[in-house]
């Protein structure tokens, strides 16, 4: 496996928050999504892995290098967009491109442009008399104008529109696809972001509660929906999440292959049925139970 970053034993504190022990390793080319309720530990993680906030050398790795001793070349290749980003409100777009080019070795500013015609982002308007979904386009397209190849993003589709969420995911989706791009995104609900994220970490009150890759978490876990009575309690002990309802209940269950066997005489009679179950679900049923 190429590691494009690894974090190991992880820990940060403040005074009312720590993070603990997470631990997480980001293949080249993927999409990893972090998802976990709000005061999970989200933004504190992520700023630590973009070098916004200290950590002890050797705790983040970065393409092999730590953010101590290789600064310079490690800015260049990684891009941070905050959950809220900073800028110049009486500023214009236009100007912030031209401000932070000196800083980026491989800056395009053709790109750059490129990318606010796709988003809709007007050049010559000030950031004050922009959205807050549209500063965040405007932070992302110039993550990718300086050439990063590891993109770290906070909530990427918070305030953004159905239209502009779908081009972000479409366009995430096909930088990793082609090879150029690692992405690391992190938000408190999936919003479409489970349909690109390949492997999956949930933190839950500063740390991780589930690793896993969302092929192998939507293989695992399902919905059970069943008629009253039609499965055993020592099969309804072993459900996540259980929820009776007046019209059939529905159980989660987190290993659908070792439970397939017990449920089958009522897969067949027709008193039980298996659907999807999402990452929302699965995230609910983490924060619920802790």
């Amino acid at each position: 496996m190429d590691t494009v970053l690894e974090a190991t034993d992880l820990t940060k504190s403040y005074e009312d928050f720590s993070l603990r022990g997470v631990s997480l390793t980001v293949r080249r080319g993927s999409i990893s999504g972090i998802f976990g309720p709000n005061a999970a530990g989200k933004t504190t993680l992520l700023k630590v892995l973009a070098a916004q906030a200290p950590v002890p050398p050797g705790v983040v790795r970065v393409f092999g290098q730590i953010y101590e001793t290789s600064e310079g070349d490690l800015k260049n290749r990684v891009g941070y967009v905050p959950q809220e980003p900073t800028f110049y409100p009486d500023k214009t777009v236009a100007w912030h491109a031209r401000f932070v080019a000196p800083y980026f070795a491989r800056w395009d500013g053709a790109g750059f442009h490129n990318l606010l015609e796709s988003f809709r982002v007007n050049p010559l308007k000030k950031v004050k008399q922009l959205s807050g979904g549209q500063k965040k386009l405007l932070s992302l397209a110039m993550a990718l104008s300086h050439g990063a190849q590891l993109l770290i993003l906070d909530e990427p589709t918070a305030g953004l529109d159905v239209v502009h969420r779908r081009s972000l995911l479409d366009l995430l989706r096909t930088l990793a696809a082609d090879g150029e791009s690692t992405v690391i995104v992190a938000s408190h609900i999936t919003d479409g972001l489970d349909e690109i994220a390949e492997d999956v970490t949930f933190l839950h009150d500063g740390r991780v509660v589930l690793q896993a890759a969302s092929d192998d978490l939507m293989t695992r876990w399902k919905w059970i929906h069943y008629k009253d009575g039609s499965l055993d309690r020592a099969i309804e002990d072993r459900f996540a999440t259980l929820r009776r309802q007046p019209f059939g209940n529905r159980g989660l269950t987190d290993d659908l292959p070792a439970l397939r066997e017990a449920v089958a005489p009522a897969l067949a009679s027709g008193d039980a049925r298996i659907a999807h179950a999402s990452l929302e679900d699965i995230l609910l049923s983490f924060v619920k139970g802790a």
